[in-house]
């Protein structure tokens, strides 16, 4: 009897080390609940389930087309029975579950589709290790929350498809479809924001500023500025966590800008980051001349859920809004229409107005300069609104601290202008 190693041995046997690897990452996870006592498979029973997936697949193709009767029946029958055993002690059916998704990425392995076993082995692995920290932000979900989830994902997945992708109205300026997709855009970057806070909500002020500052630094500012009136021994930590929002909406800006165009994203990079230097300069001269920050308990930033249909409508009604005053403004006033839109919108929202000019570029419609401009006049103007907030809301104190940061976004921007 001749032993050969062919091409095909060698496949499967690459296929097979393939699943065990994939296995393992699952399996170290699950071991490591076996430990706690929640779980019967771990770093044996999971890697030899994605192998057994493999070989099934590879007997299918090549000798036996009921083999899955066979072995996905065992699996499933070996997971019912542990279920049954296990029901008493009431730990649910995850593990059964993973059971199942290790048979199936097995399967993928064999036919190939490697790029989408690893995927699903590190969303799965993902899902197990999170599952303190997943359970504890469900519990922080109202129930008001979690239904203005369902709805936008139902309304984007069923909805979305289905919009028409054409350009209507004055100046082709509406494409209802172009529309919802920024609405999900943007809400799904607040969404992130607006998860943090309920997971680890914000014990100080400079939390505050860090974390809401990626759902809407108007509202940090606005919140952040009211508690310096109820407590004014809380100005400098006021300050701190205002300025650390305004930095984290430049890179927000950039964020977005580069989700359309990744070149303009490039050229708004070293105005805005030299902004956001100048913030930290300012921060760390401040405090190292009045080393005097406080960080009592305060509640949670008033931020509605993102995901609400209503805030997802508005946020596409303005953008709606703002593409047609950029269009109806660029054909009267050319150039110095976008900049005259840029300063108005971004009083209203400096994110729709950056998606605008973003999409602008992209199209052509736009010069490079233009466009790298029209954002810059968008953070300022929207710099000014939020300082009168703080104005008028906060302590004297804050508003002339807040001033520094505001000088130098106006002497950065002005200067980037010109030259």
């Amino acid at each position: 009897m001749n032993i050969t190693f062919d091409s095909l041995t060698s496949e499967i046997i690459f296929k097979i080390f393939f699943s065990l690897g994939l296995g393992l990452i699952i399996g170290l996870e699950r071991e490591h609940r076996t430990k706690l006592g929640e779980t019967f498979a771990g770093i044996r029973t999971i890697p030899l389930i994605t192998i057994l997936g493999t070989l099934s697949a590879y007997i299918y193709e090549n000798y036996w087309d009921k083999v899955f009767y066979f072995t996905f029946g065992a699996i499933v029958l070996y997971t019912i029975l542990n279920f049954y055993l296990e029901y008493q002690k009431d730990v649910g059916i995850t593990t059964e579950i993973t059971i199942l998704i290790a048979y199936t990425i097995g399967i993928f392995v064999y036919f190939e589709q490697f790029y989408t076993a690893t995927i699903l082995t590190v969303i799965t692995a993902v899902l197990l290790a999170l599952k303190n920290v997943l359970e504890s932000f469900a519990k922080k979900l109202s129930q008001e929350d979690i239904v203005a989830i369902l709805k936008f994902i139902i309304i984007t997945a069923v909805i979305y498809p289905i919009l028409p992708d054409k350009n209507i109205g004055w100046f082709n300026a509406f494409n209802i479809k172009d529309i919802w997709k920024m609405v999900i855009i943007v809400s799904t970057l607040d969404f992130i924001g607006y998860a943090l806070l309920k997971w680890k909500g914000v014990k100080t002020l400079w939390l505050n500023g860090i974390i809401g500052g990626l759902v809407s630094s108007t509202a940090v500012s606005y919140e952040l500025a009211k508690k310096t009136k109820e407590y004014p021994s809380l100005v400098n930590s006021a300050t701190l966590g205002i300025s650390v929002a305004w930095t984290i909406m430049n890179f927000r800006v950039i964020f977005l800008a580069g989700i359309i165009s990744i070149e303009l994203a490039k050229l708004i990079i070293i105005p805005l980051v030299l902004i956001s230097i100048g913030f930290l300069l300012a921060i760390w001269f401040k405090q190292k001349m009045k080393r005097r920050l406080y960080t009592k308990d305060s509640s949670n930033l008033n931020i509605n859920n993102p995901f609400e249909i209503r805030s997802a409508l508005q946020f596409g009604f303005i953008y709606a809004l703002i593409v047609f005053s950029v269009k109806a403004l660029d054909f009267y006033l050319g150039n110095e229409g976008i900049y005259l839109a840029s300063l108005i919108s971004g009083v209203i929202d400096v994110d729709a107005i950056t998606l605008s000019i973003s999409r602008f570029f992209a199209n052509g419609r736009i010069e490079m300069d233009v466009a790298v401009k029209g954002i810059l006049l968008a953070v300022l103007s929207n710099s000014f609104f939020k300082f009168g907030y703080i104005y008028f809301f906060g302590t004297k104190e804050l508003a002339k601290n807040i001033f520094i940061f505001l000088l130098i976004i106006t002497v950065i921007t002005l200067i980037w202008l010109i030259f």
